[in-house]
Parts: C-alpha cells; structure tokens; sequence
C-alpha cells in the first residue's frame, strides 16, 4: 500500500471564511484522499478544520508547537505535537516550530493568504526554498 500525499494547509489568520478558489484546490486534495496537514491556529487554520470536521474527512493531522492544540475541532484526526522542536523558543520563533515541520513533512502545500500576515508569507517562502509545489489563493479583505 503506497503511502498518502500530504499536503500542508497553510493561511492568514485574519481570514475566516473560505473563498471558492481556495476551496477548489481543497476539494481536489479530498477527492485524492490526500493527508491534510493543518495547524492549530484561529483563521484559517480553525475554518479548515472545522470544513473537515463538517464532512468527517479522517485523513487530518493537527500540528501544534506545544504539547497539544491551541484549537482543535475535529472529531477523527492525528496531533502532532512538535513540542520538542520548539523547546526554548518564544513568540513568533516558537509558532513558526509547527510550520516548520509540516514544510518538511508535506508534498505540497496550499495558502489563503491575505497578502499581509507574515506567517502565511513565511511558509510560501519555505516551500518554495525546499522546492515544493505551493498553490496560492488571495483573499483580500
């Protein structure tokens, strides 16, 4: 049995609702029975979650850089909890720990980005540093 393709989620977190576009390539990696990597955050991160928990997809896997989810709203899924990785960092060093491995852990990656949050920005940069696909959809407010 081959293994899934992971995708990493990523997106701002000024952004609570889902756009089309964004959710097209979202529905396209669930028809693929892809594994989601999602992190723990409000924003996007929670509004993807709570998409999944929506329609029961059990193919989810929740990275936090603590012990364990800041949110969390699934009702099937995994925790990964980078708790390790982000001993000893602080502020945004310490929630960038989460992003860091779901960058390495994935095959690809898609952002909802508000063209502002650093965070989101960040992540497209390290996926694209690692030479990673990364679809990203705009959503302006």
């Amino acid at each position: 049995m081959s293994q899934l393709k992971k995708v990493f989620i990523s997106g701002s977190k000024s952004i609570s609702t889902l756009n089309e576009t964004f959710l097209r390539f979202l529905s396209n990696a669930i028809q693929e029975n892809f594994q989601i990597l999602i992190g723990d955050c409000y924003g996007v991160d929670s509004a993807v979650q709570k998409f999944l928990a929506s329609i029961n997809y059990p193919n989810v896997t929740v990275y936090c850089s603590g012990e364990k989810p800041r949110n969390y709203f699934l009702k099937t899924g995994t925790i990964h909890s980078c708790a390790d990785f982000s001993k000893g960092l602080f502020g945004r060093e310490y929630q960038y720990a989460k992003d860091i491995e779901m960058c390495k852990d994935c095959d690809y990656g898609i952002a909802l980005w508000d063209s502002k949050s650093l965070g989101t920005a960040e992540n497209i940069k390290r996926l694209q540093a690692l030479g990673k696909e990364i679809k990203v959809c705009y959503n302006f407010l």
